[in-house]
């Protein structure tokens, strides 16, 4: 079944220190690129580049921008049906942050899972949240 990639994915999968952690994110990506069922909506796209910059600099953000985007997830633009279903989620659960409404509306117009540990994802019914 195909994964929207939340940034808390991403956060552990690039900055944990813990090495089963480190372990079990790439081998979640290698199955998801092979699989062709790996989602990256430009809104994790965005967080990733810019915490990637806060932590390590402009240079390894430039990086990171271009292995993620050759890395053979399909990268998800906000489109006007995502940009619909993030506001009228946001709408109905007031305190879901914006971004997580967009990446729960990507999963959901995808008819994906949302592959985080985020528990802010438990109170969207419409969407199912996974975890490594």
């Amino acid at each position: 079944m195909k994964e929207v990639i939340d940034t808390r994915f991403l956060i552990e999968h690039f900055y944990s220190n813990k090495t089963e952690t480190k372990q079990k994110t790439t081998q979640k990506l290698k199955e998801l690129i092979r699989n062709k069922e790996g989602i990256l909506p430009t809104i994790t796209l965005c967080e990733a580049i810019q915490i990637t910059c806060q932590k390590r600099g402009r240079e390894e953000a430039e990086i990171r921008h271009l292995s993620l985007i050759k890395s053979g997830l399909k990268i998800q633009n906000i489109d006007q049906n995502i940009a619909k279903e993030a506001a009228l989620l946001k709408c109905k659960y007031k305190n879901a942050p914006l971004g997580d409404c967009l990446i729960a509306a990507t999963a959901i117009i995808n008819k994906a899972k949302i592959l985080s540990d985020d528990p802010h994802y438990d109170t969207i019914k419409e969407i199912t949240r996974t975890w490594i």
